[in-house]
């Protein structure tokens, strides 16, 4: 299914509203470090692949997920990207954004709360031993929630430069569209880049493997740099199953919504709303 221009990509215009609310927030440096698993010396060699840029979906990192608790500090504490997580915990968070009830979804929750390698264990399936690493860092993962787009850049440590930045949490945007078209009107969800191939064209969960979305990773460029990164965050319509049925780790994760729609990859205009939400 494909979506025929996008305003925004053909005029290289941006949309503005002048109810806008802005609000400070800080790159939780330390919850970076220890789930990569590298030294400050590491992320300012690496400056550019660690920094959240201008236009980024930024993912509020307050709460813990697993039992280690997330530092945090007077601001909103936030990250955009989460390069260097394992491939297991991608197969964690897929796994338990799927879960169609309520029951479920904080079922799975609780067992990562209380015990995170038999959790870790039973998503794997008995044939694939957990690893280390995906292991600590399920213990240190914390509980996503949408904070906004960033209006500027935040380096991702204090010796590289400021970590403290400005989010849009309220207002209409010009923003970067996902995997799939956006309509107007829609309801807008985020998901992780990883997750694109557990939905079908036209933004629904995908119920078979032959179903899948053509589009899989993509390198992403940022405005200012030619940074690439990978487990990123990523706006796409939210959309109910054709029986009508929903899941709940896709609802709980709506947090604007389309006001100028487009293809995959193009631009598009939606209303944040998680001020409100």
């Amino acid at each position: 299914m494909s979506y025929p221009v996008s305003l925004g990509s053909v005029t290289h215009t941006r949309v503005d509203s002048a109810a806008k609310h802005i609000r400070q927030c800080k790159v939780n440096e330390r919850l970076m470090l220890n789930l990569n698993g590298i030294t400050h010396d590491v992320m300012h060699r690496n400056k550019n692949k660690y920094a959240t840029m201008k236009d980024d979906l930024v993912l509020n990192v307050n709460e813990s997920l697993g039992p280690i608790s997330t530092a945090t500090e007077a601001y909103p504490s936030v990250l955009s990207n989460f390069t260097g997580l394992h491939p297991q915990i991608y197969q964690v968070i897929t796994e338990w954004y799927k879960k169609k009830t309520p029951l479920d979804f904080h079922e799975l929750k609780a067992k990562i709360q209380e015990n995170p390698q038999t959790a870790l264990q039973e998503i794997l399936g008995a044939g694939k031993a957990p690893d280390d690493t995906a292991l600590k860092q399920l213990k240190m993962l914390p509980y996503f929630r949408a904070q906004g787009y960033a209006l500027g850049r935040a380096e991702g440590c204090q010796r590289t430069g400021d970590t403290v930045f400005s989010v849009l949490i309220g207002g209409q945007m010009t923003v970067n569209n996902g995997h799939f078209p956006m309509r107007p009107g829609q309801m807008v969800q985020w998901y992780f880049d990883f997750e694109a191939e557990q939905f079908k064209e036209d933004g629904s969960r995908s119920t078979d493997k032959e179903s899948k979305a053509s589009s899989m990773l993509r390198k992403r460029a940022h405005e200012e740099t030619n940074a690439e990164s990978t487990c990123v965050a990523m706006p796409k319509p939210y959309v109910l199953n054709q029986d009508g049925t929903e899941v709940y780790g896709d609802k709980i994760r709506i947090f604007a919504k389309c006001i100028m729609g487009g293809p995959a990859f193009h631009k598009v205009d939606i209303m944040l709303m998680t001020q409100s939400l």
